[in-house]
């Protein structure tokens, strides 16, 4: 386990099991979203926030990797860091972790705007939000970028370019 956040607890549910026998991949979207709200709750963009200002955060760029299998009935966990955040914008990585055996499983690189809920428009984040980030990055500066962060999906060409 890291020193990130730990921000979300469950067990793989038979439902999500595919044909091949492992989470179905759009499950660990499910799982991550699941665990979006308590992290947003941390960063002190809660209900009670949301409701008395009017205010929320929607995602605007996602990235999922998948790097094992998780089986039916495994123990997960899911942990998250504050990678950096603007007036508006706000970037966070997580890791879902088998919880028994330790590996990571899949990760999730998401970018996320504070937005008005009456225009539908972004909106800055107020001063109390960036003091609760800018403590959150405190808290977390002993944590490595993970070397996932910004991660472009590519190929070799195929067939395989050849020159005479």
């Amino acid at each position: 386990m890291t020193d990130a956040r730990q921000i979300w607890t469950g067990t793989v549910l038979p439902e999500w099991i595919d044909h091949n026998g492992h989470m179905n991949a759009g499950y660990y979207l499910v799982v991550f979203d699941d665990a979006t709200g308590p992290w947003t709750a941390f960063l002190g963009i809660d209900r009670t926030y949301r409701i008395s200002n009017r205010r929320s955060t929607f995602s605007i760029d996602s990235h999922l990797t998948w790097l094992r299998e998780l089986p039916e009935g495994a123990p997960i966990v899911v942990e998250a860091e504050l990678l950096g955040f603007d007036d508006k914008k706000y970037h966070t990585f997580m890791r879902m972790l088998h919880a028994d055996e330790g590996y990571v499983a899949a990760t999730h690189e998401l970018l996320s705007i504070h937005i008005d809920l009456d225009t539908r428009r972004s909106t800055p984040l107020p001063p109390e939000i960036h003091e609760r980030m800018n403590q959150v990055l405190s808290d977390q500066r002993t944590i490595a970028e993970p070397g996932d962060v910004g991660r472009v999906i590519r190929t070799k060409p195929w067939p395989p370019v050849t020159t005479p």
